[in-house]
């Protein structure tokens, strides 16, 4: 049975379906459509990809989303797999290295960040999809119902996040990086409510 998905179809004129409402934003091009449709909001439990997911929105930082998914393999490829225990042994020789790819986003800040990072998660005490997980109890916002359009409240939450996060040792983290770390790796649904995606991440 299908029956929350039919409510956001959009009709024609003649009430035939014409295809199903998504988030405005990712109707700009195939790259973010596909993301949107697939991957964006959906909770991301394994740590190494949880990782990946928190490392790229530090790439992000300033730049167009589709840029990072266009770098994506190749930021893979150079990172071993956004592997937090390989990452925690690069050489200086090996960021040179990085910095002369010409196939990833060679910011050396950036870089610096993602490896520094991967060796705070090596220290955890618990993995990293346990450490991140506890600031939402293990459950994913719906932003719809949980912050009925307050910011603040959001930011509350983001600044939280924040000040544990650098007492841990994390950098490179501030409250609008985290807010779009938790939008695409599934800890807030914040897709829109009318979005049929709303719909599959909240059953």
């Amino acid at each position: 049975m299908n029956c929350g998905k039919k409510a956001y179809l959009i009709h024609n004129q003649e009430g035939n379906e014409w295809g199903m409402k998504k988030c405005l934003w990712s109707t700009k091009n195939d790259w973010l459509e596909e993301y949107h449709d697939f991957e964006w909001g959906v909770p991301i439990l394994e740590s190494q990809q949880l990782f990946e997911s928190f490392a790229l929105e530090i790439f992000q930082a300033g730049l167009n989303w589709e840029i990072i998914l266009k770098k994506r393999s190749a930021l893979r490829e150079a990172l071993c797999q956004f592997n937090p225990y390989e990452l925690s042994n690069y050489t200086e020789d090996e960021v040179t290295q990085l910095l002369k790819n010409t196939e990833i986003i060679r910011n050396e800040r950036k870089i610096r960040a993602v490896l520094h990072n991967a060796r705070v998660v090596t220290r955890l005490s618990t993995n990293f999809s346990d450490y991140i997980w506890q600031f939402v109890d293990f459950k994913p916002i719906r932003a719809t119902h949980h912050f009925l359009g307050d910011e603040k409240s959001r930011l509350f939450l983001m600044q939280r996040v924040v000040q544990q996060m650098q007492l841990d040792g994390f950098v490179f983290v501030g409250p609008k990086m985290l807010n779009s770390f938790f939008q695409a790796a599934g800890l807030i649904n914040d897709h829109e409510e009318t979005c049929f995606r709303y719909y599959e991440l909240s059953i």
